[in-house]
């Protein structure tokens, strides 16, 4: 899989690079692959990828994750490519010392740089034995690097538990992160993550704040007939974007039951939003 995603990668790159950034890139990774202090070199280049790569977002079509959609690629800059490219050739070039790798690169990398290897866990092979490292950047209140364990991110759904996977996106909901893009969410919901999705709607309802509008995707698998009653009532709401993710939410079943087939049907003759009518398409 590593070596997969390398050489994939490393493709992307090279058309999206110019010729000064590729020859950069080229001679890195050429040291990585010959180095007799194979770890200080990859955190010495690493520290120097953005700067001679730049943060331009990646093309769509450049997935080392090699995932079914675009998505992931929207939130990857091409510095974030280069450091991963730089872990992976690092791991190649000396699987004996991955761990070593892994570990150190976690406690002396910067923010930017820790976002880096978490997108990327779900590639090696012990992927069981790096949840400490997961569930420590879950600790951060830091937006960038939580959203780099919580959104696009295939690692969380594959080896967290239903607790550590809940706490995971209510911890998303209550910074503002959006929870659309957790990956396995409706594979991985349960009924104590609808009833958490559901207190905390309360609790926000009577400190009179907003509720995070896409909420309803986590509650809604499990929902209790209350949770349910509290979803349908925000059918109705003035913001388009909390119609979208109740409808949404309310099509996720299949097949969508009679009763709420009857009420998306209802909602669709009044439904004037472009973007919220899309998905009775």
């Amino acid at each position: 899989m590593i070596n997969e995603a390398y050489e994939r990668l490393n493709t992307g790159l090279k058309y999206l690079l110019n010729n000064e950034q590729n020859k950069w890139l080229e001679s890195a990774l050429d040291q990585i692959n010959n180095s007799d202090d194979l770890i200080n070199d990859l955190l010495i280049l690493s520290a120097a990828t953005r700067r001679k790569l730049g943060a331009d977002l990646l093309e769509p079509d450049v997935n080392p994750l090699q995932l079914t959609s675009d998505l992931f690629s929207r939130h990857w800059t091409v510095a974030d490519a280069g450091r991963v490219l730089l872990i992976l050739r690092s791991v190649l070039t000396d699987v004996s010392q991955s761990q070593a790798i892994i570990q150190t690169y976690f406690q002396q990398g910067d923010e930017s740089e820790v976002a880096a290897i978490t997108r990327i866990l779900i590639l090696f092979a012990n992927g069981e034995t790096l949840k400490p490292y997961a569930l420590e950047v879950g600790r951060t209140n830091s937006k960038p690097l939580f959203a780099a364990l919580a959104q696009y991110n295939p690692y969380p759904a594959k080896y967290y538990s239903d607790h550590e996977f809940n706490q995971l996106v209510l911890k998303a909901l209550f910074l503002g992160i959006g929870i659309d893009p957790v990956m396995g969410l409706l594979q991985r919901a349960n009924p104590e993550l609808s009833q958490m999705c559901e207190d905390y709607i309360k609790e926000r309802v009577a400190a009179n704040r907003t509720i995070p509008s896409d909420i309803w995707l986590a509650l809604e698998p499990c929902a209790s007939a209350e949770g349910e009653e509290l979803m349908i009532r925000h059918l109705s709401n003035d913001n388009p974007q909390d119609r979208y993710y109740v409808v949404k939410a309310l099509l996720q079943k299949d097949p969508v039951t009679p009763k709420r087939r009857q009420l998306l049907n209802d909602h669709l003759q009044v439904e004037e939003d472009p973007i919220v009518l899309a998905l009775f398409a």
